[in-house]
């Protein structure tokens, strides 16, 4: 075979040379940079897939974020978290995350977010903000859940998962407002499920911890953990300040046990058993005359309790709750104090070697403490509301309201509601915002924001001056 030789005729060689440059230009990867514009053009620009996602993170995002809203908190002076308290004579602000889990504004966030507020607003991602009561909370669980004052327009919803179907090992994304950074998104894996007995805010906690290491910060609490399937699986409630990539979550099945209690009663009512119990020990187990270690052992039944009257006794191995199995001691105390007062449950134990069923009807655990819930629907304001003739409900300003509301005064009066069809509504007007000034007239009673409203004529532009969280805002609507 002859070796391949270049060719070396000048016209061929220059024919080779157009050829190869013509390739170039067709499958060159972006705009080409032509002799005359080397000197204006210093880049290649790239083809780029615009429209394509190559990230199944984007879709998640585009999906849950919508739903996801930061929860803003004003304290009263000296009632806020201890961080906040010595930092001015005024009220205090904080920032957390929460999502929404139902169309008709009802948000999901931490119980230590919303804690002693004296208000709270949440604003969506589309920057729509709105005032938010709350309708129940639950400080052993670090639950609470919030329900937009008047909900403005169609509300994106977060679809809430399966948390018991969760393995180590998955994908999951953490969306919240770290450090005041509005829909931060992080992400990471499941690195661990069954967590107990961690402190939140210096309160031990209630319940199983979701373990990840998706990165969340101070800001991210009450924000939704995402599965790859677009669904909430968990709470981001804390992190390991003395560790990185340790984050935690409450499992949402949790959640879901508690929520028809939180709307309807505003707390979680528990109930008790009477007993106490331990783990067993292979050897300890050995000497119950049983195959394996799992249950819980009972060492006390107190007097009178469900569990006494029930017959249960000393020695007694609690292998099933309520259908649910027993594998330590710690799995019992969740399960009970869930179960609702008045049911009777079927328990199944071990006694002397034997398996055994009983009933046990189940009490409230005597002299709960109902929660206080200062924003809930119908504690603010206290003084009689009048609607005016654009569809808004006002009410006289007290020294009380005015420090509840962040107002520098008792100047104007507050709106503590609008009808739907309200032309202030549509305006931005909102709950817990002060009408200080209606046009060029100042409002210092109800009576002359009436007589200011009465002077207006139909299709007469007006302009409202307001005080909302301190601040001056300018309103402008028709009547």
């Amino acid at each position: 075979m002859r070796p391949l030789r270049l060719a070396t005729s000048p016209l061929l060689a220059r024919l080779t040379l157009a050829i190869c440059a013509l390739v170039m230009l067709l499958f060159a990867g972006g705009t080409q940079v032509w002799a005359q514009d080397a000197e204006r053009v210093l880049w290649t620009e790239g083809r780029g897939a615009r429209g394509v996602n190559t990230s199944p993170f984007v879709t998640l995002v585009e999906e849950v974020g919508p739903a996801v809203v930061s929860v803003m908190v004003s304290y009263a002076p000296g009632t806020g978290p201890s961080h906040l308290r010595d930092l001015s004579s005024g009220p205090a602000l904080a920032q957390g995350s929460g999502f929404v889990i139902h169309e008709d504004g009802y948000v999901l966030t931490n119980f230590h977010v919303i804690d002693n507020a004296s208000s709270v607003d949440v604003r969506f991602s589309d920057r729509r903000e709105m005032s938010a009561q709350v309708v129940g909370v639950d400080q052993p669980t670090d639950l609470a859940l919030l329900k937009i004052d008047s909900v403005q327009g169609p509300l994106p919803v977060a679809p809430l998962g399966d948390s018991d179907a969760l393995q180590v090992g998955e994908y999951v994304l953490a969306i919240g407002n770290p450090l005041g950074l509005n829909h931060s998104v992080s992400a990471g894996i499941v690195s661990a499920l069954g967590r107990r007995n961690l402190p939140v805010e210096g309160r031990e906690q209630q319940g199983d911890f979701i373990q990840t290491d998706a990165p969340i910060n101070p800001g991210n609490s009450g924000g939704p953990l995402v599965s790859m399937n677009g669904e909430v699986i968990g709470i981001n409630t804390a992190i390991n300040r003395q560790g990185q990539g340790i984050s935690f979550a409450i499992p949402i099945n949790m959640v879901k046990t508690l929520l028809p209690q939180l709307q309807d009663r505003g707390f979680v009512e528990r109930s008790w058993l009477g007993v106490r119990v331990q783990d067993l020990e292979p050897m300890l187990a050995t000497s119950f005359r049983l195959e394996s270690a799992a249950g819980a052992l009972i060492t006390e039944v107190v007097e009178m309790s469900p569990a006494a009257q029930a017959a249960l006794q000393e020695g007694d191995v609690i292998t099933h709750f309520g259908g649910r199995t027993i594998l330590t001691s710690d799995d019992l105390p969740w399960y009970v104090s869930t179960t609702p007062a008045g049911s009777t449950v079927d328990v199944a134990i071990m006694r002397a070697g034997e398996r055994q069923r009983v009933e046990v009807q189940m009490q409230a655990i005597p002299d709960q403490a109902r929660p206080s819930l200062p924003l809930a629907a119908g504690n603010l304001p206290a003084d009689p509301t009048r609607p005016t003739r654009f569809g808004v409900e006002v009410a006289p300003m007290t020294a009380r309201l005015a420090r509840q509301v962040r107002a520098p005064d008792e100047r104007g009066v507050l709106v503590t509601g609008m009808s739907d069809d309200s032309p202030a509504r549509q305006g931005g007007l909102r709950n817990r915002d002060i009408i200080v000034e209606v046009g060029a007239t100042p409002i210092d009673s109800q009576e002359s924001f009436e007589q200011a409203v009465a002077a207006l004529s139909t299709g007469e532009v007006v302009r409202l001056k307001i005080i909302r969280r301190g601040r001056s805002v300018y309103l402008a609507f028709e009547r």
